[in-house]
């Protein structure tokens, strides 16, 4: 047998007062005069010992009920097996505080009762111990060691987090925060409702073969609805244009949902809504359709109404309605009206020409495609313009020129890191394959397996040291007529053909028609219509005015909504944001400088704990009996909200202080059964 706090055993010497007041018993005797007493002297000899031996018992059960009184707030208790003697303990508890604890108890969710099993932990522990508590948020806070009245007080702080994550995550903190533990004792609790995505079993190990407890928190009820993604069906937006779209919900309970109403509201007002039907454990796609009003940055939020789990029912978008987009047209052997025709008789295209000898390069910093029209030579002024324009995010079409300057051309491509041209063909050959996959492609065809009469090349360039990371279009012979080079954050575009008559009918032809408009419009395209906080770490956006020394931040447009400055750097006509976990919260933040919106970015929750998907007890049971025996993991799990006697057995092995307090009533009682017996037996008899 063993004591959680030893220290009361001091009070055994409780047992001196009973033994001095047994030794100096000042009572007074009355005298009671009698003419004889002859006859009473047996009585009075035989009365006095047995008034001895009475005293004597009651010394003794007063001195048994004080021993065990003590021993009882000494806390006694039989070890476990593996129990080792330390100087104190360390004691790390995490208590998972993910949007999936937020499942509704008979006392309210599972993390406040996460937290009420928390302090019971603590409190079974002496002050002289020392713990860890940490979640989800992993702030540095939670890597100091803290008081028994500090962990108390941390608990008070602590709220829902969106974060989550992995047993190999929580176990690397765990370990970087469980270091120098001397002659500790080691124990670690695991507070949480373990769902199957974020916990595998096959990754939970401790090296330091200290004893681990999980504590599960099973969710009574597993419905939630989610909405889980959403996209647009047309990449590029106008003003007026009919935009749609698409919704992916998810029902993650057991029950059907019918009609639920699904809302999208932009820049405030309501644009679109549907009734969704979804089967129990299935995903619903659903189209929204509405009319683009206005141009500029838009803000749209999709909601639902949905609980107890809250965090999923809304879904933060932004995306830009442009008016057109810039195009810079360096021509290098007069007008082409062909490309006249398809870029500057269309509004969505803001056109701008110059020739090749008179090049305005200052031009390139506001076009979104600068396209090189039979341009015989490159200079070294143009090459260092277009790596610079390229390196920046920007888009290069060129259309070869048939008496090309071919080494002054590769010269500029072999520096960028872009495939060179070859020479000139004099072959007649079909188009052979169009990638309808490409981005230049999709979307632009209703019927992607019709069969086209495909346009003939009289003559194309070939390339050699081919880097292409998009095929476009290519010929009958498997040469690339249209393909894409990345260089830097830009795409160089090369044809194989110009858009003049000599090399064919391909550039009156529809099927290059299409990849050249889409590469116009590229710019319009929407990248990115929202970030997942702690998956999503950066975002470009467009670089403000020059000469501004001040930085951006991010504003939140939510009423009681703060504001973050972000790590930012520099990328020719962009800046990139590093987000660094930062923001916590979903919703629209404005991109902020000198007081002035610049642009919004939507962040969104993880939809991973959306997924209610969790482990019965008798399969978790099942799992900690498969772990290794060196692992000493137990599970601790109740239906109450109160552990604390599971709680105690983990911590003290089988506890003994209630036998105690039962023995010291015991004898609490006997005493008084002989005080008041024994009195009516010395009772004289007359």
């Amino acid at each position: 047998m063993q004591f959680a706090q030893p220290l009361f055993l001091i009070g055994y010497a409780a047992i001196l007062i009973p033994i001095l007041i047994h030794l100096f018993n000042l009572r007074r005797f009355k005298t009671y005069y009698f003419s004889n007493v002859r006859m009473l002297r047996d009585v009075a000899q035989k009365t006095k010992r047995e008034s001895r031996v009475k005293n004597l018992i009651v010394l003794c059960l007063r001195c048994l009920a004080i021993i065990a009184l003590v021993t009882a707030f000494a806390r006694p208790y039989f070890p476990t097996q593996n129990d080792d003697k330390k100087a104190g303990n360390l004691v790390s508890i995490y208590l998972d505080n993910s949007f999936s604890m937020e499942g509704n108890t008979p006392n309210g969710t599972l993390f406040y009762d996460g937290v009420e099993n928390a302090r019971q932990i603590i409190n079974n522990f002496d002050y002289t111990d020392q713990f860890i508590l940490y979640n989800n948020d992993f702030s540095a806070r939670q890597r100091l060691r803290l008081t028994k009245d500090e962990a108390l007080q941390t608990l008070d702080e602590w709220a829902v987090s969106p974060n989550s994550r992995a047993w190999k995550e929580l176990l690397t903190f765990e370990q970087n925060a469980c270091t120098d533990v001397g002659n500790l004792n080691v124990l670690h609790y695991y507070i949480s409702d373990f769902q199957k995505n974020n916990f595998d079993f096959s990754q939970f190990k401790h090296q330091d073969n200290s004893a681990s407890f999980l504590v599960y928190k099973p969710a009574k009820e597993v419905n939630n609805v989610a909405i889980d993604s959403c996209w647009f069906l047309t990449p590029v937006f106008r003003q007026g244009q009919q935009a749609t779209l698409s919704v992916r919900l998810r029902n993650c309970g057991d029950n059907d949902v019918i009609k639920l109403p699904l809302k999208l509201h932009v820049n405030g007002e309501q644009k679109a809504m549907a009734a969704v039907d979804i089967a129990a454990g299935s995903t619903a796609e659903y189209q929204l359709n509405y009319t683009l009003t206005s141009t500029g940055i838009q803000c749209g939020t999709l909601s639902i109404d949905d609980s107890p789990i809250t965090f999923d029912n809304e879904l933060y978008l932004t995306y830009r309605v442009s008016d057109n987009t810039h195009i810079s047209l360096v021509e290098g052997n007069g007008h082409n009206r062909y490309l006249a025709a398809l870029y500057g008789k269309d509004s969505t295209f803001n056109l701008s020409t110059m020739d090749a000898g008179q090049i305005d390069y200052s031009a390139f910093a506001t076009s979104s495609v600068v396209i090189l029209d039979q341009v015989k030579s490159v200079t070294s002024g143009l090459a260092d313009e277009l790596t610079k324009y390229l390196n920046n995010g920007g888009s290069v079409l060129v259309f070869p020129a048939e008496e090309m300057d071919i080494p002054s051309w590769n010269s500029f491509l072999a520096n960028a890191g872009a495939s060179t041209f070859s020479g000139l063909a004099q072959q007649e050959v079909k188009v052979g394959k169009i990638n309808m996959e490409s981005v230049y492609f999709k979307g632009s065809m209703e019927n992607s397996n019709e069969r086209f009469d495909m346009p003939t090349a009289l003559k194309y360039f070939t390339f050699s040291n081919l880097h292409t990371d998009e095929m476009v279009m290519s010929l009958e012979n498997n040469a690339p007529l249209l393909f894409v080079d990345r260089v830097g954050k830009g795409r160089l575009i090369l044809s194989a053909v110009a858009a003049a008559d000599s090399y064919g009918d391909i550039h009156k032809h529809a099927l290059f028609f299409i990849p050249l408009h889409n590469i116009g419009i590229r710019a319009l395209m929407q990248q990115k219509l929202y970030n997942t906080i702690g998956v999503d770490h950066s975002q470009s956006v467009v670089k403000p005015a020059e000469g501004s020394e001040n930085v951006l931040s991010l504003k939140s447009r939510a009423e009681d909504g703060g504001e973050v400055i972000p790590e930012q750097r520099n990328m020719g006509n962009e800046v990139m944001l590093f987000f660094n976990d930062q923001p916590a919260t979903a919703g629209i933040y404005d991109v902020m400088l000198d007081g002035a919106a610049q642009d919004a970015i939507a962040f969104n929750y993880d939809r991973r704990e959306s997924q209610l998907d969790y482990p019965t007890e008798k399969a978790l049971g099942n799992i900690v009996a498969d772990l290794p025996k060196d692992a000493k993991t137990q599970l601790i799990t109740s239906e109450s909200q109160d552990i604390s006697h599971q709680i105690a057995q983990t911590v003290h092995g089988r506890p003994l202080w209630f036998y105690f307090v039962l023995g010291a009533l015991f004898f609490l009682l006997a005493e008084v059964a002989v005080l008041r017996l024994w009195r009516r037996r010395e009772k004289p008899q007359v």
